[in-house]
């Protein structure tokens, strides 16, 4: 499943992107056979997706791949991802970029368009972050605006590379190499 949207280079105020797609109770494994390094849900230039209830396993790569931060408001909840990256080990089975900044109007409405995007909320997931994944939430090149908090974590947690500014981390419990505990709270702005 994928949403790719359009811009004028950097000015995506025309709207000609998808928003507000919902994917809810969903199934998705053994893919990556015809194309590999696939993911069951990829976005770009996509703004506003709800990703709710659904069961990930078995992928080449990341259960959930956020190709930029393009607008943002994007909702991940009450997933269960596991047994990702098994053609790949260097994000987790969320991995998230962001290397190009967006002139959008999700954020504050049409009247006041800007570059920072609207915050996406991740929180209730359990996440495995087994095979190749690495973290199980790879904000990686400059991810930011993610507002992460409440999912359960098994893995190595989770990783802001490259920026990862204006990202709001909140983990009741995860598992890491030092054993089962409360996670720390941590917010970088």
């Amino acid at each position: 499943m994928a949403g790719w949207g359009y811009t004028d280079e950097h000015d995506g105020t025309s709207g000609e992107q998808p928003r507000f797609t919902t994917l809810v109770n969903n199934v998705c494994h053994e893919i990556g056979a015809f194309q590999l390094q696939s993911s069951c849900w990829f976005q770009a230039k996509t703004a506003q997706t709800t990703v709710s209830g659904n069961l990930f396993y078995n992928g080449p790569r990341a259960g959930i791949n956020f190709n930029d931060g393009f607008g943002g408001g994007n909702v991940v909840k009450d997933n269960v991802i596991f047994n990702q990256c098994r053609q790949s080990g260097d994000h987790g089975p969320i991995n998230s970029w962001d290397r190009q900044l967006y002139w959008t109007d999700v954020r504050d409405g049409p009247s006041k368009p800007g570059w920072n995007p609207a915050f996406s909320h991740v929180h209730g997931n359990v996440i495995i972050a087994n095979y190749g994944g690495s973290q199980g939430f790879d904000n990686d090149d400059g991810s930011s605006w993610y507002d992460i908090h409440d999912n359960v974590i098994y893995g190595e947690g989770l990783k802001q590379d490259y920026g990862g500014e204006q990202v709001t981390l909140s983990m009741p419990w995860q598992k890491n190499s030092c054993g089962w505990g409360r996670a720390l709270w941590v917010v970088a702005w």
